[in-house]
């Protein structure tokens, strides 16, 4: 939720209403994001949507964001492995899923923002893990993020 509203709104709302507010796309059909499964239990979690659905990444200061009203641009904006499941090799087939997810469902073009390397907050994934997935960094030279790049993937 942290993305698709402004902070101004989920700090005020807080963990109840932010949690109802998710449902609420879900029960409406709004694309969310997948959850990955090991050994039958949810292990992993990736937010995937048309990136318009993203108010925090369309006004970002700091990312280029090239055409804002563009509905086949989707966005992978949330990567998260749960404890006791991390180092198995969740997240490439996580970003694949929604690579797939994301084209199945008419995307052209699908963006993340991946920190560049770690030690650093991996709750958009690495660098690394994208470019093996098949995307390139885009915009970096207009960025002014310090630890993030924009990568996209083209359908």
């Amino acid at each position: 939720m942290a993305r698709r509203l402004p902070s101004s709104v989920v700090a005020v709302n807080g963990s109840a209403e932010n949690r109802a507010a998710l449902e609420g796309f879900v029960r409406a059909g709004t694309p969310v994001g997948l959850i990955g499964y090991l050994d039958e239990r949810p292990a992993a979690w990736c937010a995937v949507a048309p990136r318009t659905e993203y108010y925090a990444i369309l006004h970002s200061r700091t990312l280029p964001i090239d055409e804002p009203d563009d509905e086949s641009i989707w966005a992978i904006n949330c990567l998260f492995v749960k404890s006791g499941y991390r180092g198995r090799g969740m997240t490439l087939p996580m970003i694949e899923a929604a690579v797939g997810y994301a084209r199945s469902s008419s995307a052209r073009t699908v963006e993340a923002y991946p920190i560049k390397t770690m030690p650093g907050d991996p709750g958009r994934g690495v660098l690394s893990t994208f470019l093996a997935a098949g995307f390139t960094v885009y915009g970096e030279e207009r960025t002014r993020a310090k630890r993030n790049v924009v990568v996209r993937r083209s359908l």
